[in-house]
């Protein structure tokens, strides 16, 4: 008889928007999004360390880390239409928390798309022998066009993941990335950036 599936990570949400991810190994942040949809959505990592040095780690500017060496948090791929059944990954080497103070993961749409009501959104994190949980993209009010999904502190064995869903929309002033740096006091520095058309 073959073995049951395990359950879906649960579900962080406003009445419990906090998860534990303990032990070794790398822990993972996937986006998804619904493949019918001619979106190109971004997932991305604000990355502060305790000496005050930090960085992005996201597709915009190929910025795309690295997992054996700083700063140890690495984004796999740009899914630039939703049409990979893997979508994108961030990964962080749970060897290297204590070098991190904070991580913010983030999601906003780079084009195709007005706001995320209709994209079908959702970020999954896990990692080796922790239930990992879920964070559904589907509460984005009109016009929001990046969400700072969930903010990650070191913890006693491990990593604390913290649901944030905080919406953003554009600004004439402020790139989206500059909007979540503020909004959090990251205080980096950001430079112009495009992607190649999709063709």
């Amino acid at each position: 008889m073959p073995e049951a599936a395990p359950p879906p990570p649960p579900v962080l949400s406003s009445a419990s928007p906090q998860a534990r991810i303990t032990g070794r190994g790398i822990l993972q942040a996937n986006l998804n999004w619904a493949s019918g949809v001619d979106a190109d959505l971004d997932l991305g990592c604000l990355v502060a360390f305790p000496d005050g040095g930090g960085l992005a780690v996201q597709a915009l500017g190929e910025a795309y880390g690295s997992l054996d060496e700083w700063p140890y948090v690495a984004l796999d791929q740009d899914d630039r239409t939703g049409a990979s059944a893997d979508g994108e990954t961030l990964r962080v080497n749970l060897a290297h928390t204590a070098r991190f103070e904070r991580l913010l993961f983030y999601v906003y749409v780079y084009e195709g798309a007005v706001d995320f009501r209709s994209l079908g959104a959702t970020v999954t994190v896990t990692a080796p022998g922790a239930a990992g949980c879920r964070i559904p993209l589907d509460d984005s009010p009109a016009g929001a066009v990046a969400c700072a999904v969930a903010l990650v502190r070191p913890a006693v064995g491990g990593l604390s993941v913290r649901r944030e869903a905080r919406w953003f929309r554009p600004m004439d002033e402020l790139w989206i990335q500059q909007q979540m740096d503020q909004a959090y006091g990251f205080g980096f520095e950001w430079t112009y950036a495009t992607k190649p058309s999709r063709g």
